[in-house]
């Protein structure tokens, strides 16, 4: 049955009291914010998760009119879902308020109690910002997936398949498991590793959390959805396998600086170009 304009009300300050209760219970978890002033530390884990984090913002203020509260019913499916996600929110709420763990991770935390206690409260109304809470936990979930369990494998690939590539040209190049060694023109040896992010998760994690995003807004026919996806996971590969033959490249002919200086920047150039691309190609078969 649907509730009068008083009852919303009513239930909107009560949801956000439990959001505000809970939060000041596991206060904890915002000594996570002080990452956003290390630069250092951004770098080194990238602005990936931010530019999703950004993009979920935009597609909630896009998606606002689908946020009708105003028209809530009861919905026993969609109060089952809160409860179901409420009770691991918490226990995720807590691991990141005691332990140290990465800020996107952090605010997944705060996301999912936000997202699931608004569940339990506007059922229905839930149903965009519960599905941009899934892209950006994929967007955060992956690489620390790939991290965990396929760390070295995936590595270790991409690595032995950039230097082979790179010693067909006649580049002096080897790799040892995940460590590469480049002895560039000036005759130094330049020893690097490569890990699971710069092997490409934060790439494929943010094309898996756009290309959501994607289908949420204009989706294609469902025939031609599984082939743009193997199209744009294909493409995201090859575009960081470029990244680290460029960097490479860099190292060998201009030194370890420019190695680095193309590591930090190459994929903020990169990315965008190819998804410009490939979002041309996906619009082709949008109705």
């Amino acid at each position: 049955m649907f509730i009068d304009k008083q009852s919303v009300h009513i239930k909107a300050f009560l949801w956000a009291i439990s959001v505000l209760v809970v939060l000041s219970i596991f206060s904890n978890v915002f000594n996570n914010f002080s990452d956003i002033l290390n630069l250092q530390m951004l770098k080194q884990n990238g602005f990936y998760s931010w530019v999703v984090l950004l993009l979920c913002i935009i597609w909630i203020w896009i998606k606002r009119t689908e946020i009708d509260i105003s028209n809530v019913k009861i919905d026993v499916r969609w109060l089952c879902i809160g409860v179901g996600l409420f009770i691991p929110a918490l226990a995720l709420l807590n691991y990141s308020s005691v332990s140290i763990v990465g800020l996107p991770l952090t605010i997944f935390a705060i996301g999912l109690v936000v997202v699931s206690s608004f569940c339990i409260f506007f059922g229905q109304a839930s149903k965009v910002p519960f599905m941009l809470l899934i892209v950006y936990g994929i967007a955060v979930g992956f690489p620390l997936f790939i991290e965990t369990f396929f760390s070295s494998s995936f590595s270790m690939v991409t690595a032995l398949i950039s230097t082979s590539t790179l010693r067909f040209f006649g580049v002096p190049i080897s790799a040892e498991g995940v460590k590469v060694i480049l002895t560039s023109l000036n005759g130094s040896d330049i020893v690097t590793v490569v890990d699971s992010r710069c092997s490409g998760s934060d790439s494929i994690a943010i094309f898996f959390a756009i290309f959501g995003l994607m289908l949420m807004d204009r989706k294609p026919k469902n025939s031609v959805v599984p082939g743009l996806f193997i199209l744009g996971l294909a493409g995201t590969f090859i575009q960081n396998f470029v990244r680290l033959l460029l960097l490479f490249t860099a190292g060998y002919y201009f030194g370890s600086d420019s190695l680095w200086l193309v590591h930090d920047y190459a994929s903020y150039i990169l990315f965008p170009l190819w998804f410009l691309a490939f979002s041309l190609i996906y619009l082709r078969y949008v109705d």
